[in-house]
């Protein structure tokens, strides 16, 4: 067992905080619009597939990193 110092980075911590805030923010908005209009539509499965969509490429992006994955660089 090692006692290596764990160094952290600051900055990229509050970076990662802030894009994740802003994540749920937004998935909070598009959560209330599609409230929205499923519960005025009579027939909401066409007008909610664009914020599904979105919700799911914010999620994939902001929380799984799916676009690091795909990157040359990794991040």
């Amino acid at each position: 067992m090692t006692t290596e110092p764990l160094i952290i980075d600051h900055e990229g911590f509050r970076s990662a905080t802030r894009k994740g805030l802003i994540a749920a923010v937004f998935l909070g908005v598009l959560t209330a619009i599609e409230f929205f209009i499923a519960t005025t539509i009579e027939e909401p499965l066409l007008p909610l597939l664009p914020f599904v969509a979105l919700k799911g490429w914010i999620i994939l992006d902001a929380f799984m990193h799916v676009r690091a994955v795909f990157s040359e660089g990794g991040h």
